[in-house]
């Protein structure tokens, strides 16, 4: 199995699929406060580990792939977060001796929708047409964790 991880401040998208291109798995973990503490992110970050913890004991992952982030506008709290999330998780990983893949959003729009330019909603859209989805994800989280786990099968 695969794992898509689109890390973020407050939706985490993330997918969990077969090799054979069954979803098993996808959906947000959505933090619920609007302005959280510092240490609300914190115990934030050890939810999100715990998750993903539980989803590899359960399951045999035969890589992950996570979106490798830049700021275009700096926020200093928001990047904080996500990078400390970011290690978190990759330590989790590589001491399960999980194969990680970092894919850079550019790269997602390209291999999906072969331009680098691409809207969200496009990315959705492609998304929709390779797993056969009838509806749009409710998030564009969710569907970017989907496009992530597609391309780590895809590129082993």
């Amino acid at each position: 199995m695969i794992l898509g991880i689109d890390p973020w401040v407050r939706k985490l998208g993330y997918a969990l699929i077969q090799t054979d291109l069954t979803i098993v798995d996808a959906g947000i973990l959505l933090q619920d406060q609007k302005s959280p503490t510092r240490e609300d992110q914190f115990t934030r970050i050890i939810q999100i580990y715990n998750f993903f913890e539980k989803i590899i004991k359960k399951y045999k992952i035969q890589a992950i792939a996570m979106e490798q982030l830049f700021f275009t506008k700096f926020n200093q709290n928001n990047a904080e977060f996500v990078y400390g999330l970011r290690g978190a998780l990759m330590m989790l990983f590589l001491k399960n001796n999980l194969k990680i893949k970092e894919i850079t959003p550019i790269e997602v729009k390209k291999y999906i929708t072969w331009t680098g330019k691409a809207d969200k909603r496009l990315v959705q859209h492609m998304v929709m047409k390779i797993f056969g989805l009838q509806k749009m994800p409710e998030y564009n989280d969710a569907a970017d964790a989907l496009a992530m786990a597609y391309i780590a099968n895809k590129i082993k």
